[in-house]
C-alpha cells in the first residue's frame, strides 16, 4: 500500500500515475468520441485554442516521464517541472475534467519540487487562466467564468491540502523505514555487544577461578608438602612427630578436596564457613604449626562489618602472604598480623632472604591478588625487605570498602 503512495526521487507514486494516465486515456476516448459525432465539447474542430490545448497535452504527457519528486533535485530537473506546470496550464483547453487532474497534479508537482510559494503561485496561474480561457469562450458569461473561477480556487486549495497530507505521509514512512533499518541495526549490535559480555563474564570467571584456586587449592597443597617433609625427616628420630604431621597432612588434605568439591558443585566464590576473619586468620596460621617455621598471629581492634567480598579478599591476602613465605622465603618466622580502626590492614611478614622486585610484581598470585583488591577499592603493598628483614606483604580496605559494589571474585 505503501508504494501506491510513496514519493521516490525519479518517480511519482503509483496512485497519481494511475491518475494521470487515466485522465489522458478518458480525454482522448471523449475527444474521439467528439469528433466521431461532429459535436466538439467546447471548440470548433480546427481552432487555434484546440491544437494548442493537443499539443501541450503531449508536451505534458512527456514531461510526465521525466520530472523529478523531490526538493534536492537538480536544477536541470527542476527546469522540466517548470516545463510540466506551463504545459498542464494550456492543457486545461480540453474541458474541466482533464483541466482538474492536470492541475491537481501540477499543484502536488510543484509543492513538492519547488515548495508551498511556487505552488500557491500556480494555483493563482491557474485560477487567472481559467478565467480568461471562460470569458474567450462565447458560450459562457462572466457570471459563469467568474463562477467556474472561483470553483477551481476551492478545487486547488483542497488539492493542496491533500498533498500537503500525502507528502508528510511519504516523510513519515521514509523516517519510520529509517528508523526501523536502525533499529535492527541497533539491536544487532547490542547483540554483537551481549555476545562479548558473555565471552568477558566467562573470561572473568575464569580468571576468578584460576585465582580462588591458586590462593586455596594451591596453599593446602604447600603446607601438605612441608608437613609431608618434615614427616619424612623425623620419621626416624621423632617417629611421634612424624605421625603427627602425616595426620596434619591428611586434615589439610580432606579440607583441599572439599574446596576443590565446591568448586565442581557450584563454581561459587569461596566462604569463610560463618567465621569471622580474625578466626578464619588464626586457624589458618594454626594450620602451620610443626611445618619447622614459627608463625605468629595478633589482631588489634574489632573486625569491622565488611562486603564479603572484602572478607574474602583479606583472608586470601593472609593466604596468599604465608603460601609465598613457606614457598620461597626460608624463613624461620612469620608473623601475621590484623589491625582494624578507620582502615583494615592485614599484614604478612618473615625473616627469610627476601623477594626480588621483578617478582614481587609480575607473579601470578600477587598480580590476581592486587587486581582483586584493587577492584574493591583497596591498596595492597609488597616490600622486598619488610619488618622482619624479608618480605612483607600488607592490604588495607577503608571500613566502607566494598558497600558500593560487589566484585566477582
Amino acid at each position: 500500500m505503501l508504494g501506491w503512495l510513496e514519493l521516490t526521487e525519479n518517480r511519482p507514486p503509483r496512485i497519481l500515475s494511475l491518475f494521470f494516465w487515466g485522465a489522458i486515456g478518458a480525454t482522448v476516448l471523449v475527444g474521439a468520441a467528439s469528433f466521431i459525432s461532429e459535436n466538439p465539447l467546447t471548440w470548433p474542430p480546427r481552432s487555434p485554442l484546440l491544437v494548442v490545448g493537443v499539443l501541450s497535452t503531449v508536451l505534458v504527457c512527456a514531461t510526465w516521464l521525466v520530472i523529478p519528486w523531490t526538493p534536492a533535485a537538480p536544477a536541470r530537473r527542476k527546469a522540466m517541472t517548470v516545463v510540466f506546470l506551463a504545459g498542464t496550464l494550456f492543457a486545461m483547453l480540453w474541458g474541466n475534467f482533464t483541466a482538474f487532474v492536470l492541475m491537481s497534479l501540477a499543484i502536488g508537482n510543484a509543492l513538492i519540487v519547488l515548495g508551498v510559494a511556487a505552488a500557491f503561485g500556480y494555483i493563482a496561474l491557474a485560477a487567472l487562466f481559467h478565467l480568461v480561457v471562460s470569458l474567450a469562450n462565447p458560450a459562457q458569461t462572466l457570471m459563469d467564468a467568474a463562477l467556474n473561477t472561483s470553483v477551481a480556487l476551492i478545487q486547488s486549495g483542497a488539492v493542496l491540502l491533500v498533498f500537503l497530507a500525502l507528502f508528510e505521509a511519504s516523510r513519515t514512512a521514509r523516517q519510520t523505514r529509517r528508523l526501523y533499518t536502525e533499529l535492527e541495526e541497533a539491536h544487532a549490535e547490542l547483540r554483537h555487544y551481549a555476545d562479548r559480555v558473555r565471552e568477558l563474564t566467562v573470561t572473568e570467571e575464569r580468571a576468578r577461578m584460576a585465582r580462588d584456586m591458586h590462593d586455596s587449592v594451591g596453599h593446602h597443597l604447600t603446607v601438605v608438602n612441608l608437613g609431608l617433609q618434615n614427616a619424612r625427616r623425623f620419621r626416624r628420630s621423632r617417629p611421634e612427630e612424624a605421625w603427627q604431621e602425616v595426620a596434619e597432612a591428611q586434615r589439610l588434605t580432606e579440607e583441599a578436596l572439599q574446596d576443590a568439591r565446591r568448586w565442581v558443585r557450584a563454581l561459587r566464590p569461596l566462604r569463610l564457613e560463618g567465621q569471622t576473619v580474625p578466626e578464619a586468620m588464626r586457624r589458618l596460621t594454626e594450620s602451620l604449626s610443626g611445618a619447622g617455621v614459627d608463625v605468629g598471629f595478633t589482631v588489634s581492634g574489632v573486625w569491622p562489618g565488611l562486603a564479603q567480598d572484602v572478607d574474602t579478599a583479606c583472608y586470601r591476602a593472609a593466604q596468599e602472604g604465608l603460601t609465598n613465605a613457606l614457598r620461597h622465603s626460608g624463613a624461620r618466622r612469620i608473623d601475621v598480623s590484623v589491625r582494624c580502626g578507620d582502615s583494615v590492614v592485614v599484614s604478612v611478614c618473615d625473616d627469610g632472604r627476601g623477594a626480588e622486585a621483578e617478582a614481587v610484581r609480575t607473579g601470578p598470585g600477587l598480580r590476581g591478588l592486587r587486581g582483586r583488591i584493587e577492584a574493591l577499592g583497596g591498596d595492597m603493598e609488597c616490600l622486598p625487605q619488610g619488618a622482619l628483614g624479608g618480605t612483607e606483604l600488607r592490604v588495607a580496605f577503608p571500613v566502607n570498602a566494598g558497600a558500593q559494589a560487589e566484585v566477582p571474585q
